[in-house]
């Protein structure tokens, strides 16, 4: 049951980036070939941590959005934004805009939430998973970002180059 699952992520991952990448250009730097290896890695170790853990219960579909009414909801919501942040870090790194990578988490994420109610796997389809997970690859994108801006910004004022 687990391969099936894998395919079907992995098929719809590679779809996503293909049409994220390729509409600007293939990666030509190794430090973005670099980066797309390690979403590739990413991408399957939220595969992993989705379907190949055991479940924590709860029911099949959860639509009641922002729902932080106690501290195991706030715990959930943080990982979920955690989970996802990686994959806007690497995205950042890419030739991407930031639209781009938060339809990447929203698409990878919906991926997700509607493999997990439509195989009844255990596992709760959740619109709050949804919305932290697109939160998630937002964040890690805004601020790699950010970082990147400052250090082009200091390169250029030292002379110095910054190759990412």
């Amino acid at each position: 049951m687990f391969f099936p699952i894998a395919l079907l992520i992995g098929v719809l991952g590679g779809v996503a980036l293909c049409a994220v990448t390729t509409r600007r250009g293939s990666p030509r730097q190794m430090s973005q070939r670099v980066a797309l290896g390690l979403l590739w890695f990413w991408a399957a170790c939220v595969v992993y941590a989705t379907f190949g853990t055991p479940s924590g219960g709860g029911q099949a579909l959860n639509l009641k959005p922002l729902d932080l009414t106690n501290a195991a909801d706030i715990k959930d919501a943080v990982l979920n934004v955690l989970l996802f942040a990686p994959a806007g870090v690497l995205l950042a790194l890419l030739p991407v805009r930031w639209y781009q990578a938060t339809l990447f988490g929203f698409l990878g994420s919906l991926a997700i939430e509607v493999t997990q109610y439509v195989t009844r796997s255990g596992r709760s389809a959740d619109i709050n998973d949804l919305t932290n997970n697109t939160l998630g690859a937002l964040i890690g994108f805004s601020c790699t970002a950010a970082v990147l801006a400052l250090a082009r910004r200091g390169s250029r004022v030292r002379g110095a180059t910054v190759d990412c």
